[in-house]
């Protein structure tokens, strides 16, 4: 019998789907990304998972998705269970703006705060995410973010460039990004992005766009990247006057994000050291980020006295990663590899943590 109970499906990608399941036995609630069936050796779809999965066993972070397992259904389809987070930032930011709201700045900060979290220790792993966009941006009921979809990260050596390879969603892409710069620095492309991911939780429109929205004749992607190098975030379309309600603290920390020039951008270290994100939270917010904190450096001290590490494990999922990609035949045994590694709970408890802030800060 197949582990899980498939409930709803969560979202459809080009490279298969993810469904809200529970467990049979245990009942626990989980997200279970099931691939294309078959997945071929060598295929796109190969190649992501088998990119998500590796990367995510390198990283242990509360505010990185925990995958728990991989499994191989009767039928030979490749599955990956994660936990299950109850909303994305864009579903959070889509109820808010419907009904005529939005985040306040304690809000966001908070949030901010533990995305920045996730990718400083992503990047001190040489791991960068290219793709962060609302929708890759898990949010608990509590208000816990993880960061999710690692199919366009990549894990570098210091000594290394990145490639001209056009990799994300086309308003989150910086400069050197869209015009396939040579050798680019994957940090700062994390930066621009997350510079983004912070106009777009405060304002609610982007920095930078089109009116075309078919980028697969480069049209949109240009009109974007002239705007970027020619014209200041402050000044875009339609941004004058969402810019001018913003503080001078924060205008001065989106500059330094929307910095074109890729060596000057500021970094995600002194992002997290800005004024304007350093200003106390409210006490429920600052409470619970500490909950945050304290957690990770549990996980951290386990990290560093070898917790974790399962070669058995390692080999069993590339042999059912090898196995899914040829064409199976059907039978009588689920192949499930465990992969969870941080006994931990999704979530850090904060009753109404979303609505314990009334007012700005």
């Amino acid at each position: 019998m197949e582990p899980y109970e498939f409930l709803d499906k969560i979202a459809e990608g080009a490279y298969g789907s993810v469904w809200k399941c529970v467990h049979r036995s245990t009942g626990r609630f989980v997200a279970v990304k099931r691939l294309k069936d078959p997945t071929p050796l060598g295929s796109e779809e190969y190649e992501f998972a088998i990119r998500e999965v590796k990367l995510l066993q390198m990283l242990n972070h509360v505010n990185v998705v925990q995958l728990i397992e991989a499994y191989q259904s009767t039928r030979g389809r490749l599955y990956l269970v994660f936990e299950y987070v109850e909303h994305t930032m864009l579903s959070v930011l889509k109820t808010a703006f419907n009904h005529g709201q939005r985040l306040t700045n304690a809000h966001v900060k908070w949030m901010t705060r533990q995305l920045l979290a996730a990718l400083s220790y992503m990047h001190s792993n040489n791991i960068i995410h290219r793709d962060l966009k609302p929708s890759n941006v898990l949010v608990s009921s509590a208000g816990t973010v993880k960061l999710c979809d690692f199919g366009f990260a990549k894990h570098w050596l210091q000594t290394s460039n990145m490639n001209t390879m056009r990799i994300g969603t086309p308003e989150y892409m910086g400069p050197e990004l869209i015009s396939s710069r040579t050798g680019y620095d994957g940090v700062k492309v994390d930066v621009w992005a997350a510079g983004v991911l912070l106009y777009v939780m405060l304002v609610g429109v982007f920095p930078f766009e089109t009116q075309d929205d078919n980028f697969s004749n480069t049209a949109g992607l240009y009109d974007i990247w002239l705007q970027q190098i020619k014209t200041s975030w402050r000044e875009a379309p339609n941004n004058s006057s969402a810019a001018s309600r913003l503080s001078p603290e924060l205008k001065d920390m989106l500059d330094r994000m929307f910095e074109v020039k890729q060596d000057a951008r500021i970094d995600v270290a002194g992002i997290r050291a800005h004024p304007w994100l350093l200003k106390p939270l409210p006490k429920p917010l600052a409470s619970a980020l500490k909950s945050l904190e304290v957690e990770q450096a549990k996980i951290d001290t386990l990290v560093a006295q070898g917790a974790y590490k399962n070669s058995d494990a390692d080999k069993m999922l590339e042999a059912m990663l090898e196995k899914a990609a040829a064409q199976a035949m059907p039978t009588e045994q689920v192949m499930r590899v465990p992969l969870s590694k941080v006994k931990r709970s999704a979530v850090i408890a904060l009753p109404d943590a979303m609505g314990a802030i009334k007012e700005d800060a």
